[in-house]
């Protein structure tokens, strides 16, 4: 048997965190100041938790900046940065680093990226569903959210094509069969006794179809964590956060069983997607 060397691992702290978190500067000559090259871009957002109002002080920096030419940026001890292309064709260029008491996570699209991203949604043959992968579906989400700093004609035209595009009702149509699926889950699961897989397959169900309903009335937002919020703020899905919270999140309550709240959640959700499908979908 040959010896092998003992497994080392090594930590290298790039950036110590400040014990005193300073706000960072989000304006337009605040991201020049780091980034002078970015005044060449077409075009400049905040986007993520900072354009949505939701974020903390841990939470980084998302911008994006559009351009078709190459941009000079910075190189310090704190920074990486990578070219990425998704199975879509989509690339960008990514810039994260040290900004200063936080980080940054700044991706550099060409300018077409917006029409490249949704033109499956764009033809005249409405897709049934939603293939598009992570990325775009991201990238989408965060054009719909931007707060723009340069070229607010670029991300009007932009929220213009996204409105005019199919995306949100084949994204919503995808949400509801994935539902549709998890609830036959529930439905053989209760019938083999598994109630505790059951459940999780139940609030499964109700998250998917919620999103569904937030992603037709509007909200395009691709992470689990933020449900609640976006019901608060988007009353126009029909959905509300003591409902959700009621019938989806709480357990069993005085005299229910388990089973009887599997299928109080599961109920829930057939009730969403029927909803739903009066609603807008036909």
């Amino acid at each position: 048997m040959t010896d092998r060397p003992a497994f080392a691992p090594s930590l290298k702290v790039l950036c110590d965190q400040p014990g005193e978190l300073t706000a960072p500067d989000v304006s337009l000559a605040g991201l020049l100041a780091q980034f002078p090259g970015l005044a060449e871009a077409k075009a400049i957002c905040l986007t993520g938790s900072t354009a949505a109002g939701w974020a903390n002080p841990f939470s980084d920096v998302d911008a994006y900046a559009f351009t078709d030419t190459d941009l000079d940026l910075p190189v310090d001890d704190t920074m990486e940065m990578w070219r990425s292309t998704d199975e879509s064709g989509l690339t960008c260029l990514t810039w994260m680093g040290r900004y200063g008491d936080s980080r940054i996570d700044l991706k550099i699209w060409p300018t077409d990226a917006p029409a490249q991203a949704l033109a499956p949604y764009l033809t005249a043959e409405e897709p049934e569903f939603c293939e598009s992968g992570t990325v775009v579906k991201d990238f989408v989400y965060r054009l719909s959210i931007a707060k723009p700093l340069k070229g607010e004609e670029f991300f009007e035209e932009t929220s213009r094509l996204i409105a005019s595009s199919s995306y949100q009702r084949a994204l919503t149509r995808t949400l509801k069969i994935d539902a549709e699926n998890r609830l036959t889950d529930v439905a053989g699961m209760l019938r083999n006794d598994d109630v505790k897989s059951a459940r999780i397959a139940a609030m499964t169900a109700a998250a998917w179809i919620a999103d569904g309903a937030l992603v037709l009335a509007g909200s395009l937002c691709r992470s689990d964590k933020w449900l609640l919020r976006r019901i608060e703020e988007t009353p126009a899905s029909g959905l509300t956060v003591d409902g959700y919270r009621t019938q989806v999140l709480q357990g069993p309550g005085p005299g229910e069983s388990e089973r009887d709240c599997v299928l109080r959640i599961a109920n829930w959700a057939r009730t969403t997607v029927t909803n739903l499908e009066e609603a807008a979908l036909g």
